[in-house]
C-alpha cells in the first residue's frame, strides 16, 4: 500500500536531430514524460525549436483527413496499422483521393435535406388546413396578408376579441378531440404587425401562408407527397453512395487520422524543446520507477546516441496516484477535493476504507441498503451501456440530474456507494432494521434476531461512545499523518509536536469519559483531576514551545473534531426514528378502513423521503467528516495532476514498443 504519490524525477533528454522523430515517438508511445518548457539554462546553450515544412503539412492534412472522418457515415473497423515514418503516413494520407465526391455529395446532402424539411412543413400545413376549400393563391391578394394560425380554443377567442374588428376575417375548424382550433386570418397588410403582437400575447400560432403554393388542398396534397417522395429517394441515392465511400475508405482513413493526430501532438511539443542544427533537448518530469526502462527503451532506440539525466530542482513536482482497482473509484472524491502535493500522504486508502463505513452506520438499515445498491447498480449499467434506450426514468429528472454532475460521475458515485450499502445491509441484519420494520413486526413475532438495538437508552449511549471512540480514531490519524509528512520534509520540531498532539488529544478524550463515569470529581478535586490536568497542560506547554500560542486556540478545534464524529450515530438515530414513525403510522392507518389508502401513501412518500435522506446524508456527512476533521490534520492539497505527453492508439500500432507498462494516469 502505497502511502504517497509516485515519487517523481526532472529529467532532461538529450539526441540527436536525425533520431527527433523516432525518439518523440517513443515518448508518445510510452506515455511516461510530462513535458515541460527547455529552462533557461538550457536556452543559454540551444535555440528554441520550430516547426519545419513537415510539420505544417501534418497539420494540412490532419485537418482534410478529419473532415473526411466526420463527413462519412461510421462503419466497424478491424485491424491496426503501423506507420514507419512521417513519410509513409504523409504519402497513404496524400493517397486519399476522394475529397471532391464526399464534398460534392455532402454538400447535395445538404440542399435535400433543407428541401426534404420544407416540403414537409408544406404538406403539413395542406393537410392540416384542407377544410380551406378555396385556391390557395387566393390568400395572396396585394392588400392583405393571410396566415394559418392554431392554438387552444380559450386562446383563439382571447385573440379573435383582441383583434374584434370587421376588417380581420376568419376560416375556422374546431377539433374537440385535440383540443385544437385551426383557422386561416386575413388581414389588412397594414395592420398585420398588431395581429402577430396579438397571437404572442395569447399563445396563437400563426405561419404565413407560403408564396408559393397554387391550388387547393385537395390538388396540392398529392402533387407534394409526390415531391416529397421523389427528394426522399434522391437523398437515398445520395447516402447511398457515401455508405459506398464509407465502406471502401473508412478503415483506412482511421488509422491515417490518429497517426496524423500523434504526429500533430509531436509538432506542438516541438515549441517547448530546444535544439541547434545537430542535437535537441528535452525536459519534464517522470515516475522514478520508469527512469531505467526509459533508459533501455532509448538506448535500444538510438543506438546509445543519446542521454537521459536527472537534474536537481526546488520545483513542486506533478502528482501521479497509483492505487489498486478498488481504492481508485474513491480517488474521485480526493481529485474533488484537490490533488496532494508530491510529499504529502495520500489519503484515497483510508478514504476508501472509512468512507463505506461511515455511510453504511449512517444508513444501517437492510431495506435501504438493498434498494441504494440496486440503484446504484442499475446507474452503473445505464451509463455504461448507452444502447440501453428510454427507461422508467422521466426524462426531466435525468436532464436535472446531467446539469448537476455529468453521467461518468454519477457513475464513479454509484460505485463508491457499493461497499457502504453492503455494509448498512450488515449492520441492518444487526438492528434488525428493514425499512423501519424488524422482523417481530413482519413476521407477527415469530422472528426476532435484533443483536443491537440503537433505540434503547443502553444503545443509545453504546453508539455515542462508539462513535466518540471513532472520532478519536480518525484524529489521531490525522496527526499521525501529519507527524510521517514532518519526517518526510525533515522538520524534527514539527513531528514532535504532532506527536505531543496525539497525546493531548487522548488526554482530552479519556479525561471526558472519566469525568462523565465520575472517575473525575471537580469538587472537591481529586488526585485523578490533577493527574489528567498536570499531563494536559505539560503537553499543551510543549506544543506552543514548538508550533506557537495559537495552539491553545486549537485544543478547542480539536475537541469539537473528536465530538462531531458522533453525528454517525445522531444520523443513524434520526433515519430509524423517521421510519418508525412513519411505520406506525401507515400501519395504524391501515386498521381503519376507509383510512388504509392513506396510510399507504403515508408509507411510500414518508419511506421515499427517508430514502432520498439516506443517500444525501450519509454521503454529504461521510465525506465532511473526512474532508474536515481528518485531512484538516495533514492535508494541504494544491497538487498538480501527472498528464504525460501521450494518447490512446485503438486502430494504429505503437511505432517504437517498448516492455512495461504505462503508469497509471
Amino acid at each position: 500500500m502505497a502511502l504517497r504519490p509516485t515519487p517523481m524525477a526532472r529529467v532532461v533528454l538529450t539526441g540527436l536531430k536525425a533520431d527527433r522523430d523516432r525518439i518523440l515517438s517513443y515518448l508518445h508511445d510510452q506515455g511516461v514524460l510530462q513535458v515541460e518548457p527547455i529552462g533557461k539554462e538550457g536556452l543559454e546553450e540551444l535555440l528554441p525549436e520550430r516547426a519545419g515544412p513537415v510539420d505544417r503539412e501534418v497539420l494540412e492534412q490532419q485537418s482534410r483527413i478529419r473532415a473526411l472522418v466526420q463527413a462519412l457515415p461510421p462503419v466497424p473497423a478491424s485491424g491496426r496499422e503501423r506507420f514507419r515514418d512521417v513519410g509513409e503516413l504523409l504519402a497513404a494520407a496524400r493517397a486519399i483521393p476522394i475529397d471532391e465526391e464526399v464534398r460534392q455529395a455532402k454538400r447535395r446532402e445538404d440542399l435535400l435535406l433543407t428541401d426534404v424539411r420544407a416540403a414537409e412543413e408544406e404538406l403539413s400545413l395542406v393537410r392540416g388546413y384542407a377544410f380551406f376549400g378555396g385556391d390557395l393563391s387566393l390568400l395572396r391578394a396585394q392588400s392583405v396578408r393571410s396566415y394559418f394560425g392554431e392554438g387552444a380554443p380559450d386562446a383563439f377567442e382571447s385573440f379573435r376579441s383582441e383583434l374584434g374588428s370587421a376588417r380581420f376575417e376568419f376560416l375556422l375548424e374546431t377539433q374537440p378531440e385535440e383540443k385544437t382550433t385551426r383557422f386561416v386570418l386575413s388581414v389588412p397588410r397594414e395592420r398585420a404587425e398588431l395581429a402577430s403582437r396579438s397571437a404572442q400575447r395569447t399563445g396563437v400560432h400563426l405561419v404565413p401562408v407560403p408564396e408559393d403554393l397554387d391550388g387547393t388542398p385537395a390538388v396540392l396534397a398529392p402533387r407534394l407527397e409526390r415531391r416529397l417522395s421523389e427528394l426522399r429517394q434522391e437523398l437515398a441515392q445520395v447516402r447511398a453512395g457515401l455508405a459506398g465511400l464509407s465502406r471502401q475508405w473508412y478503415g483506412k482513413l482511421l488509422p491515417v487520422e490518429e497517426q496524423l493526430n500523434v504526429e500533430a501532438r509531436k509538432s506542438e511539443l516541438i515549441a517547448r524543446m530546444g535544439g541547434n542544427r545537430d542535437v535537441f533537448a528535452v525536459e519534464g518530469w517522470t515516475p522514478r520507477d520508469q527512469l531505467p526502462v526509459l533508459e533501455a527503451g532509448l538506448e535500444r532506440l538510438t543506438g546509445g546516441k543519446s542521454l537521459l539525466l536527472v537534474v536537481p530542482t526546488k520545483e513542486e513536482p506533478p502528482t501521479l496516484l497509483r492505487n489498486r482497482p478498488l481504492p481508485r473509484i474513491y480517488e474521485f472524491f480526493i481529485r474533488i477535493y484537490s490533488l496532494p502535493q508530491s510529499g504529502e500522504i495520500d489519503p484515497t486508502m483510508v478514504f476508501a476504507v472509512v468512507f463505506p463505513i461511515f455511510f453504511g452506520v449512517m444508513l444501517g438499515d437492510v431495506g435501504y441498503g438493498l434498494f441504494i445498491l440496486g440503484v446504484c447498480l442499475w446507474l452503473i449499467w445505464r451509463v455504461g451501456n448507452p444502447r440501453a434506450g428510454r427507461t422508467w426514468v422521466p426524462q426531466s429528472l435525468v436532464r436535472f440530474t446531467s446539469m448537476i454532475m455529468p453521467p461518468s460521475a454519477m457513475k464513479q458515485l454509484a460505485r463508491a456507494l457499493l461497499p457502504g450499502c453492503l455494509v448498512a445491509i450488515g449492520l441492518g441484519v444487526v438492528f434488525d432494521s428493514y425499512f423501519g420494520f424488524t422482523l417481530g413486526q413482519l413476521t407477527f413475532g415469530r422472528l426476532n434476531f435484533q443483536l443491537f438495538d440503537p433505540l434503547s437508552s443502553t444503545g443509545v449511549s453504546k453508539l455515542i461512545l462508539y462513535t466518540g471512540y471513532a472520532g478519536l480514531a480518525m484524529v489521531t490519524l490525522g496527526f499521525l499523518f501529519s507527524f510521517l509528512n514532518e519526517i518526510y520534509a525533515g522538520h524534527r520540531k514539527g513531528a514532535v509536536a504532532k506527536v505531543l498532539w496525539i497525546g493531548l488529544a487522548w488526554v482530552i478524550a479519556l479525561g471526558g469519559l472519566a469525568l462523565i463515569h465520575q472517575q473525575i470529581v471537580i469538587s472537591p478535586p481529586n488526585s485523578t483531576l490533577f493527574i489528567y490536568l498536570g499531563i494536559g497542560l505539560a503537553l499543551l506547554v510543549g506544543v506552543i514551545v514548538l508550533e506557537s500560542g495559537q495552539a491553545a486556540i486549537e485544543v478547542m478545534s480539536v475537541m469539537g473534531h473528536i465530538v462531531s464524529y458522533t453525528r454517525l450515530a445522531g444520523i443513524l438515530l434520526a433515519s430509524v426514528i423517521l421510519a418508525t414513525v412513519v411505520n406506525q403510522i401507515s400501519v395504524g392507518l391501515f386498521h381503519s378502513g376507509l383510512l388504509a389508502i392513506a396510510g399507504l401513501v403515508i408509507l411510500v412518500v414518508g419511506q421515499g423521503f427517508n430514502i432520498v435522506l439516506g443517500v444525501f446524508e450519509p454521503g454529504i456527512q461521510g465525506a465532511r467528516l473526512l474532508y474536515v476533521e481528518y485531512f484538516s490534520k495533514f492535508y494541504h492539497g494544491g497538487g498538480k495532476g501527472f498528464h504525460p505527453f501521450g494518447g490512446k492508439r485503438e486502430y494504429t500500432l505503437a511505432q517504437y514498443p517498448a516492455p512495461g507498462p504505462p503508469p497509471h494516469p
